[in-house]
């Protein structure tokens, strides 16, 4: 009798529990729902957190050799990439992580046109379909995140994994079932026993786990992976019909993993909606080592199967990306599907950096290469970098924060935001050289390029920079290359004023109320080459001593009116 009410309450407690479990698991998904909705059309700038750098690599790393052009880093670099990539991404999963990862590192000139046409219409229709938007973001935020490594990064090494028997398992719990047997004959030898093999079984436990237990959190996500691709199969959303039927059939190939292996294998290391049974889970884990043999059982198969999940991982992680697109597409007033053209053209009409505030709109359009000047802070590294940016995203995700943006399909390189290698030993001059060299060997391929520069060889002194500037500039010109530099050499304004076009950026002096002077900044793009210059101004703005400024702009004219640097030291 005092057995059956253990048993009673026992029943009762597990009922308990997972009336409170599914009570609160749909209270987080009622919270989560009205936050996805909240947050939907608003991006603002995230700068990258370097501990989660490693996280979202591992497909791209794994798709390094695909066909295409890789954006190397120099280029992402100048792009503020790792910014850009956090600040647009809105994905709960890791394969929306590490898919828009990839996705913004890889141009494909060649992709076709219906192929395009079919990513922009399905960014385009989660943007008007709340209800299956929000059903796709909560099947992949129950996906959730690996944590701070890649599932590809574990899947790469399951081959060197020293297998074991699973015959040592089934011995595990035919010793069990002949302790449980050993109840009938002596109620206390058999609870000793218990004891006894249940401490065997988490030695042998703890001593499989310390080698494998990364595998298994790899496992469970690869578990959780193919259930999400059911789940999402099953929703049948309109225009990913192509990729619901490809889901299905990849998790065919996939048979051998067992979807109901996900109740045994230890839940960890996740960044979506949780449960709370996996305290529950990891004890009957612990004393029968249920999650170890189904890590055996389906190690094997996951290594031979590893390119059908490859590819399930993929469809969700486009889906996810497109979700993540249609947020930035949201985010903005004016934005616009690039328009790509046989012409070498680069244009843009009202065109803004994504993640500068209050951004100013310009506009623009050249052919055979834009060579800009202007004043300290004046825009042009903005401007650089809006065009870069703009580019990147038309060619990877086809977007553009522009009310028009047009381009020839080409591969973006750019040598901007260079610095001093100590650890390398390398001056910024040769940094800067060793940059160039990759843009003028690329040229050489025959490829069409957009490249972008700013201060070419400002590592050294004048003459000489002029000089090779001048040479440089003009070589990274014709019918496969549009290059965009910017410079503070007027020099160089008149020298390639045949191959390049002259715009520039202007500032104005202002008084304020106090009749105190100020520099104002337009930033808006003008043809034309500039004609003023700042640095002096601005250091009789911020206060520098009077002797200085005085004398460095009598320095200034006598050069500018002789061609001489003269210097009067009285």
């Amino acid at each position: 009798m005092d057995l059956f009410i253990v048993l009673i309450f026992i029943v009762g407690a597990l009922v308990l529990a997972a009336v409170i479990n599914s009570i609160s698991t749909q209270n987080r998904i009622k919270r989560f729902i009205v936050k996805l909705k909240k947050n939907f059309g608003k991006l603002e700038r995230k700068e990258y957190d370097p501990e989660k750098y490693t996280s979202y690599r591992g497909y791209f790393i794994r798709h390094l050799d695909d066909e295409g052009f890789i954006v190397d880093d120099i280029t992402w670099n100048d792009a503020e990439g790792e910014t850009l990539y956090t600040s647009i991404n809105k994905s709960y999963s890791s394969c929306g992580d590490e898919y828009l990862y990839y996705r913004l590192r890889h141009i494909d000139i060649d992709t076709s046109k219906e192929e395009r046409d079919r990513f922009i219409y399905q960014t385009d229709s989660l943007i008007l379909d709340e209800v299956n938007r929000i059903k796709l973001q909560l099947n992949l935020a129950t996906l959730g995140k690996t944590g701070r490594h890649s599932v590809f990064e574990y899947i790469s090494l399951l081959s060197k994994v020293k297998r074991v028997p699973l015959i040592l398992f089934y011995i595990v719990w035919i010793v069990y079932a002949l302790i449980i047997a050993s109840f009938f004959y002596n109620v206390t030898l058999g609870v000793c026993l218990t004891i006894v093999w249940m401490i065997v079984c988490v030695f042998i436990y703890l001593s499989h786990k310390k080698s494998v237990e990364n595998y298994i959190t790899s496992f469970e996500y690869i578990v959780r992976t193919i259930i999400t691709a059911e789940k999402i199969a099953g929703l049948k959303v309109p225009y990913y019909d192509k990729e619901c039927e490809e889901l299905l059939k990849q998790r065919k190939e996939l048979k051998g993993v067992k979807t109901s292996y996900l109740s045994f294998i230890k839940q960890s290391n996740r960044a979506g909606i949780t449960d709370m049974m996996s305290g529950m889970t990891a004890i009957i884990n612990c004393f029968f080592l249920i999650d170890i043999f189904f890590f055996y059982k389906m190690l094997k198969y996951v290594c031979e199967k590893e390119d059908a999940y490859d590819k399930i991982f993929e469809i969700l992680g486009k889906i996810e990306t497109q979700i993540s697109v249609a947020n930035l597409k949201a985010s903005f007033d004016n934005t616009c599907v690039p328009s790509f053209s046989d012409e070498n053209v680069i244009k843009g009409v009202d065109m803004i950096h994504p993640l500068v505030n209050n951004c100013v709109a310009n506009s623009f359009e050249n052919k055979k290469g834009m060579l800009i000047t202007g004043s300290n802070a004046s825009g042009k590294s903005t401007f650089l970098r809006s065009v870069l940016v703009n580019a990147l995203l038309s060619e990877t995700v086809y977007v553009a924060c522009a009310k028009e943006f047009s381009l020839r399909p080409s591969l973006l390189f750019s040598s901007m935001s260079l610095s001093d290698s100590l650890s390398s030993g390398e001056s910024y001059y040769m940094a800067e050289i060793n940059s160039i060299k990759r843009i003028l060997d690329a040229k050489e391929g025959g490829k069409n390029i957009i490249c972008f520069l700013d201060e070419v060889l400002r590592g050294t002194n004048t003459v000489e920079r002029v000089a090779a500037a001048t040479e440089i500039l003009r070589y990274l010109t014709g019918e496969n290359i549009i290059t965009i530099a910017a410079t503070h050499d007027i020099e160089l304004t008149y020298l390639l004023e045949k191959d390049f076009d002259n715009c520039f950026f202007r500032e104005e002096i202002r008084k304020d109320e106090e009749d105190k002077e100020d520099i104002y900044f337009s930033y808006k793009i003008n043809n034309g080459r500039s004609e003023t210059r700042n640095a002096l101004l601005l250091l009789k703005m911020k206060g520098y001593p009077e002797e200085i400024y005085k004398k460095a702009e009598g320095l200034s004219k006598g050069f500018m009116d002789t061609g001489k640097w003269q210097y009067d030291e009285g």
